[in-house]
């Protein structure tokens, strides 16, 4: 079983169907009066010369021009004293950096690998993926370090989003899972590579945490161990130093087992304000029912 539920009280809800909308590669999880539910999903398709695109695009000099992508802030008032500081490190192989173009810049957010029965589903934030389009030239590179790419690049072949998520950018719905296909020249899945995390759904708000990203100061991993505690409903926080742009998706982690990187997932940096309104604080929605629907409507069980 892939998945790992908790008892959080309240948030059972039953699953809802999937409406396949013929010829426009759209899945939309509807209700009785047929309007999108916020945890209903819609899945864009990238086709092959996307793909193939994709490939070409991330030469070694792109990778290493590209920024993260924008939203979270980098000023504030200064933090209280005894917040924990990253560790850069060269990264583990389920976690990596994850490029995309939006119109003519190149970005990078963090994203990580959950585990699946079709074992092709990454793990990362809504607002890296879709803004008001969707990001294009979309590439996952496990393990990501100074330019080195130990398990080549993984061409996105499609983003599933929450429906909430493109009505209205709903903070509670910041996380979307993207189906990858192997670099060229292998056939195994990327879980089958670099192994997976655990989804975690209603695990609950408080946890000793292990949070891994890549920030706007270099294209190598930093980890935090830190605790999460309850924000306000649906969303959860931690605080850490120099979790800033680009950490966003970056896999909050419970149980992690260093050596292979593995644990369980029960939450991303995203949600409230994209993630955070200061450099030292992080947020993430809360995993309950709604990212279970959007697991199931990717593909993963």
């Amino acid at each position: 079983m892939n998945i790992q539920a908790g008892t959080a009280p309240g948030r059972a809800a039953a699953l809802v169907s999937a409406l396949v909308l013929a010829g426009t590669g759209t899945v939309a999880a509807v209700a009785a009066t047929g309007t999108p539910r916020p945890g209903g999903a819609v899945v864009h398709a990238v086709g092959q010369p996307a793909q193939r695109a994709a490939r070409t695009y991330w030469t070694p000099a792109r990778m290493a021009a590209a920024t993260p992508v924008p939203g979270r802030a980098s000023g504030g008032p200064a933090s209280p004293a005894g917040i924990p500081s990253p560790t850069h490190f060269p990264g583990v192989p389920t976690v990596g950096a994850l490029f995309f173009t939006t119109g003519t810049k190149a970005h990078f957010c963090t994203a990580s690998v959950v585990r699946s029965k079709p074992k092709n589903l990454v793990l990362t934030a809504a607002h890296c993926v879709y803004g008001s389009t969707y990001a294009s030239n979309i590439a996952y590179v496990p393990e990501y370090h100074f330019g080195k790419r130990p398990y080549g690049t993984w061409p996105v072949t499609a983003i599933t989003v929450a429906a909430g998520w493109r009505q209205s950018h709903d903070p509670n719905l910041d996380f979307a899972f993207l189906a990858v296909a192997p670099p060229a020249g292998t056939s195994k899945p990327v879980q089958q590579v670099t192994g997976g995390l655990r989804l975690g759904i209603d695990r609950g708000y408080t946890h000793q945490i292990e949070v891994i990203g890549y920030n706007n100061v270099g294209h190598q991993a930093l980890g935090c161990a830190t605790n999460s505690f309850e924000f306000m409903t649906n969303q959860m926080k931690f605080y850490c130093h120099d979790f800033q742009d680009g950490t966003s998706g970056g896999p909050w982690i419970i149980g992690y087992k260093s050596h292979k990187g593995t644990g369980t997932v029960f939450g991303v940096v995203g949600g409230y304000r994209q993630g955070g309104n200061v450099p030292w604080a992080s947020y993430s929605a809360y995993f309950s029912t709604s990212v279970h629907e959007l697991f199931l409507q990717a593909g993963g069980k």
